[in-house]
């Protein structure tokens, strides 16, 4: 309805009648339904019928935007469950260790952390897994197969026992072991 605030139409209609100017409204209105035998009518017509295909195109890059942002949710969507589901995974893995494999040394089901390592951490009282994991990322999925409970007792023990020592990743992995191992037995497990 861009055409009725267009300027050029009343000074066109200003030379029309009433009835006339009425019957324009109308074809306007009622239009493609109506047609109209007054000159002025294929100006018009002519006005909405590019405004019409201006509107069809806008709909249809819409349309296409709205596609490309769909599918691209869609992707990282897809993307993001994957990720979550090997998340869950180790979890799981995690819990079935816990509970079902007491008896297992969790370094037999896991990749140990420590093949080739020749890295040495001081025991200091800033010493925690968190800062070899950010160096070290297998250690990191290494001690999330542990319990919270183990991992900060094994934290808080090395630092208690072996403080001012320096140990390489295989005598910490050893320890942590030690302390899970020390931990299934108190619980039960």
């Amino acid at each position: 309805m861009k055409i009725l605030l267009d300027p050029m139409l009343a000074i066109l209609a200003n030379d029309l009648t009433t009835e006339e100017k009425a019957t324009l409204l109308m074809c306007i209105l009622e239009y493609p339904n109506r047609d109209c035998d007054l000159g002025l009518w294929k100006y018009i017509k002519q006005q909405i019928d590019i405004d019409a295909q201006k509107y069809k195109e806008k709909c249809a890059r819409a349309a296409a935007s709205r596609q490309k942002k769909s599918e691209l949710k869609s992707s990282l969507k897809s993307e993001l469950k994957s990720n979550l589901f090997s998340a869950v995974n180790v979890v799981v893995d995690k819990d079935n260790i816990n509970k079902n494999n007491s008896n297992v040394s969790v370094s037999s089901n896991a990749i140990l952390p420590v093949e080739n390592s020749v890295d040495n951490f001081l025991i200091s009282n800033d010493f925690s897994f968190q800062n070899i994991s950010a160096h070290k990322k297998q250690f990191s999925n290494y001690i999330n197969l542990y319990p919270p409970s183990v991992v900060e007792r094994a934290e808080r023990t090395i630092i208690q026992k072996r403080f001012g020592q320096t140990l390489n990743l295989a005598q910490i992995v050893e320890w942590l072991e030690q302390e899970n191992r020390f931990y299934n037995q108190r619980h039960g497990g």
